[in-house]
């Protein structure tokens, strides 16, 4: 019996979180709370920050007691599950424009979405104009390049990446997507806590996590 061809992207975003209640993978992980440090470390407190793409909502939920937390998600499934106020929480498809809260913000988180996204470039430019002067982005993005996925392509396996993706990135290719967007890379991190994870993220983490500031805000990169 020949496999089934895979297809990526997800045409209905409600099925997808259905899915991912059915399977249980909707609770907090190591990664949301990562993020939230790394919030801590950006934003005042009493600061704005938003959650692009909300997914099960932990982030948002971390960051309430001390910012002013504002978010976007697809999903109606996934807006369900939240157990946090939602009044500043709008549900919307980002391919399709990002919404205007009348704010700027301090920290826009952008989590495990850029795959999702018709034309991620589009999408990131667009996004750094609503930073304030002094706002950062923090994008993660799924590694393909991670050491054991590359050995299971040596064998002709492909890797066991969420069938969500409708775009696949090796991260220079996203590094160089942030400069064409005049984003500038601050920090290459990772939620990993091995020392190796943490030295060299491109090869030895399955998430990477980027601290992205506008171009226009300094002359030089920080790395």
């Amino acid at each position: 019996m020949s496999e089934k061809i895979r297809k990526f992207g997800v045409d209905d975003p409600d099925e997808y979180w259905k899915w991912r209640k059915d399977i249980k993978r909707t609770t907090e992980r190591r990664l949301h709370r990562f993020l939230k440090k790394q919030i801590d470390a950006i934003v005042p407190k009493g600061g704005r920050v938003l959650d692009c793409g909300m997914g099960a909502g932990h982030v948002f939920r971390l960051c309430l007691k001390e910012y002013e937390t504002f978010g976007v998600e697809m999903s109606s499934e996934a807006i369900a599950m939240y157990d946090f106020p939602t009044d500043n929480v709008k549900q919307a498809d980002l391919n399709q424009g990002i919404p205007d809260f009348n704010v700027k913000f301090d920290a826009i988180v952008i989590s495990m979405i850029l795959h999702w996204m018709d034309d991620p470039l589009k999408f990131l430019i667009k996004i750094q104009k609503k930073l304030t002067p002094k706002g950062r982005l923090l994008v993660v993005i799924p590694n393909i390049t991670y050491y054991r996925y590359r050995i299971g392509f040596l064998f002709g396996k492909f890797p066991p990446i969420s069938l969500s993706h409708k775009n696949f990135q090796v991260p220079p290719e996203s590094e160089e997507m942030f400069k064409r967007a005049g984003l500038i890379i601050e920090k290459i991190l990772t939620s990993k806590t091995s020392l190796k994870a943490r030295l060299w993220p491109r090869l030895f983490a399955t998430g990477i996590i980027y601290v992205l500031k506008p171009e226009k805000t300094s002359s030089s990169p920080c790395r």
